[in-house]
């Protein structure tokens, strides 16, 4: 039995997006898939699998991090790892005005279930009047997996965790690449060669802010008004980086106030003139010094008062 883990419906949103992005720039030129043939991955020798795959824009590879070997109920964490050439860059969950996020699609022995991936704190990539959130130099997407009592290698020494993965390697033009990649993984051995990598990205991980009073966001008129409470204590006075991890929802270029009313931020952050959903919650990073905090904001009064409503959805 195999775990297929795909996002079908995030990927529409996000084709939508760069589609209304190239018509608002034309200097981004994302190139048909079949023009991107001649720049994607070496086609591998099925007979010959690999853990990496190498483009003329960026390395690839599949890790994984089991410190006590692989078994029920132990820590086991796999990624993928990316090493971009200069002026390169791939995407964030929300790839702001442009872009796609990367995907991964799992193929595990049975009793291993692969979680979403733990996206690390993004960067900010401005290209004329758009601004994208990504990731450039190297970065880890670690994702969890969780293994079952129905995980049963029998004797052997190693099991195949496989994966197809598509990215978006974007400079000024774009251009859609993917992998597919074969790991073969100790069972009974710790796997710790890549341990630095993974410890780097659970450092970059934004972490988790209480839901606590103070903490919301509402509509008014053009602007969405958040609170953030439990932010920490050296924060308080300083202007905090916002990324929305729901797409077409704020605008990721325009300017937004933000302020401090005691221990508690707040901002007005101007809706998208084009708003493409209408969730009920509306998580986002904030973040400082390269570091980042996660508020996941319930919505105060629905969505009725917006005044730039778009094409909405639930």
């Amino acid at each position: 039995m195999t775990h297929l883990a795909t996002h079908k419906s995030l990927k529409q949103t996000m084709r939508q997006t760069i589609v209304n992005a190239v018509a608002l720039l034309p200097a981004i030129a994302l190139l048909p898939m079949q023009a991107a043939a001649q720049f994607n991955l070496q086609k591998q020798d099925a007979s010959r699998p690999s853990s990496q795959v190498v483009t003329p824009h960026v390395r690839a590879e599949l890790v994984a991090h089991a410190p006590e070997g692989v078994a029920a109920g132990k820590p086991l964490w796999l990624g993928l790892t990316f090493t971009h050439q200069p002026e390169w860059h791939t995407y964030w969950t929300n790839p702001g005005d442009a872009g796609l996020p990367t995907e991964l699609a799992w193929r595990l022995p049975q009793g291993m279930d692969a979680g979403a991936i733990a996206w690390p704190l993004p960067s900010k990539f401005p290209l004329g009047k758009l601004v994208n959130y990504g990731y450039d130099g190297f970065v880890l997407l670690p994702v969890p997996v969780s293994i079952s009592s129905a995980f049963s290698p029998g004797q052997a020494a190693e099991v195949d965790v496989k994966l197809h993965a598509t990215w978006l390697m974007c400079r000024k033009e774009c251009i859609p690449e993917e992998g597919d990649f074969v790991l073969k993984l100790p069972v009974r051995a710790p796997t710790v060669a890549h341990a630095a990598a993974f410890a780097a990205a659970a450092k970059a991980m934004p972490q988790p802010l209480p839901n606590g009073a103070g903490t919301m966001a509402r509509v008014n008129g053009a602007h969405l008004e958040v609170e953030v409470a439990g932010l920490p204590s050296e924060l308080r006075g300083k202007d905090l980086e916002v990324f929305s991890e729901v797409p077409g929802v704020v605008e990721t270029a325009a300017l937004s106030s933000q302020r401090w009313q005691g221990k508690v931020w707040t901002a007005r952050l101007p809706l998208a003139a084009q708003r493409s959903a209408s969730p009920s919650r509306m998580p986002f990073v904030l973040a400082h010094g390269g570091k980042g905090w996660r508020a996941d904001l319930g919505m105060q009064g629905g969505w009725a008062s917006s005044a730039a409503q778009g094409t909405s959805r639930p």
